[in-house]
């Protein structure tokens, strides 16, 4: 028979796995991957990076993760260490990222 202390960490326990699969799926629907006017707009409405396609592939390649999966902080990281300088960020690309970030799903 379980304790009341056993009960309440396994209700803690859910409560962390439910908190941490909404942080995900929170995280998921903010970053996504563009394309604009032939570049790669890459990030969410607070913090975007612009970038060629091939560009894209390269972090991809040298990191093993899309650029979109990474936090700002990972593909800055990335960025620099391949030697790749971001492009200006247009008033184009944040209606884009906007529009998209707009008339994505809510599940």
């Amino acid at each position: 028979m379980f304790g009341r202390d056993e009960m309440r960490r396994e209700d803690i326990r859910r409560e962390e796995v439910r908190r941490d699969e909404v942080f995900r799926m929170e995280r998921w629907r903010r970053r996504r991957r563009l394309m604009v006017g032939g570049m790669v707009v890459v990030g969410s409405t607070e913090a975007m990076v612009k970038m060629s396609a091939a560009q894209a592939t390269q972090i991809q390649q040298a990191t093993g993760q899309n650029p979109e999966d990474m936090s700002h902080e990972e593909l800055q990281r990335a960025m620099q260490q391949q030697g790749i300088q971001g492009q200006p960020v247009t008033a184009e690309d944040q209606q884009a990222m906007a529009a998209a970030e707009a008339t994505a799903p809510q599940g």
